[in-house]
């Protein structure tokens, strides 16, 4: 049965991971981002001037009737991968944003399932505890038999009195199982959704709750988050983008080189000083001319703004990485702290159960032989299905804190 609740959750992890529409959005943008990788490696578009003289002009050589001019702007060397390195870097950051979407569902989805197991432990306890009310009115009413057998009145009237009280109790205990089936059905709703299906989708969880096996390293799991971390990596590609940016605000700074050439339509010309012209084969003949241009930055108080602007916004990052990597480590002594309650709530609940158990077969026995009354046997009932409530609860804020610290870590390097 474990096996198959741990294949279940798997299961369901990966079903969410494919399915669930916030992370798919958030894959979505990652993969836009890395086409601006592509576009911030290319070079501008060359720019085409075309004009035409509605009367030709006569120029030497011939009557001028049109004019084409292309010229193609190379910025200053390593500002193309400058912007690459930059774009590189803010695609990066997406993609940890992904990951930080993607272990937060992870974490709901191990919580919901946690909750759902819980639940399912709580009511396999009120079926159990059906079970021996009902073996207690069995012999409340075989006590009852045995007293009207003798003619006790008064011991056929504490008998019926008896019957009444495992009946109100079970009663109660009913009711206490249509709720928590009302509530496994509303937590269900809940988990589906995360899955992105249907709300009334059989989830398969098992009917015991059990511990997830777990060892805490201290400095290690502090090294894990470090390294792992998706807020921090996104964090560290941010830094990184910007002191990409930061350079090519430099080489934007510097001057950039335009290469051109222009073409002169020429037509010929019947003008009598062209005449000289027309012998020497150059009247109507078109003109090429290569071109240069050198764009002067000369502004420089914008560029140096640029500059200081992306300086501040990386030590901004480093700042933002310290804050959060300080907030995680308190989360994971916070977290540690109530992993630990939870564990020692569980030993209690788990000897206070047992030593109740215990308890209810002497009392039981004392019940039979007339030493007790019931109203001690139903007490210690109560007690048995409260204890094994509490394990349950306990066990699944157990589970649910080794999850937490597992977020911390990313459960996309741990899966």
């Amino acid at each position: 049965a474990r096996g198959q609740s741990n294949d279940s959750l798997n299961h369901y992890l990966e079903v969410a991971a494919l399915n669930n529409p916030g992370l798919n959005a958030d894959f979505l943008a990652y993969k836009a981002s890395l086409e601006r990788v592509e576009q911030a490696g290319r070079w501008s578009d060359p720019q085409l001037d075309i004009g035409f003289f509605l009367k030709p002009m006569d120029i030497v050589g011939g009557s001028q009737v049109a004019d084409f001019t292309l010229m193609q702007m190379f910025p200053w060397f390593g500002t193309k991968k400058a912007a690459r390195t930059e774009a590189t870097h803010m695609a990066q950051m997406a993609y940890e944003e992904f990951r930080e979407s993607r272990d937060m569902l992870f974490l709901e989805v191990y919580s919901q399932w946690y909750t759902l197991s819980s639940l399912k432990q709580q009511l396999k306890n009120n079926n159990d505890n059906l079970q021996l009310l009902s073996q207690l009115e069995q012999l409340a009413r075989q006590k009852m038999s045995t007293a009207f057998a003798m003619s006790n009145d008064m011991g056929g009237s504490s008998g019926l009195s008896s019957v009444l009280r495992v009946q109100l109790e079970v009663a109660e205990i009913e009711n206490n199982i249509e709720s928590l089936l009302s509530e496994i059905e509303a937590e269900k709703a809940k988990f589906n959704a995360l899955l992105n299906r249907p709300a009334d989708f059989d989830v398969m969880v098992p009917d015991t709750i059990i511990k997830v096996p777990f060892l805490f390293n201290e400095m290690e799991a502090i090294h894990e988050i470090e390294s792992q971390n998706p807020m921090l990596g996104m964090i560290v590609e941010e830094e990184q983008a910007y002191r990409a940016k930061s350079e090519k605000d430099k080489k934007m700074s510097y001057p950039m080189l335009g290469i051109g050439l222009q073409y002169m339509v020429i037509g010929k010309s019947s003008s009598p000083t062209m005449d000289q012209n027309n012998h020497n084969g150059m009247n109507g003949m078109d003109m090429v001319m290569p071109m240069v241009s050198i764009s002067l930055p000369i502004y420089r108080n914008k560029y140096k703004a640029q500059q200081r602007e992306s300086r501040y916004m990386w030590e901004s990052a480093q700042e933002k990485y310290n804050n959060i990597l300080n907030s995680l480590q308190s989360d994971l002594f916070k977290f540690k702290h109530q992993f630990d309650n939870a564990e020692r709530q569980i030993a209690l609940y788990q000897k206070q159960k047992n030593l109740a158990l215990t308890a209810y077969q002497l009392i039981l026995q004392e019940f039979v032989t007339a030493k007790s009354d019931l109203n001690n046997v139903i007490e210690v009932q109560r007690q048995i299905l409260d204890y094994g409530i509490r394990e349950a609860v306990a066990t699944a804020e157990y589970n649910t804190k080794v999850a937490e610290i597992n977020s911390l870590r990313s459960f996309t390097k741990l899966h």
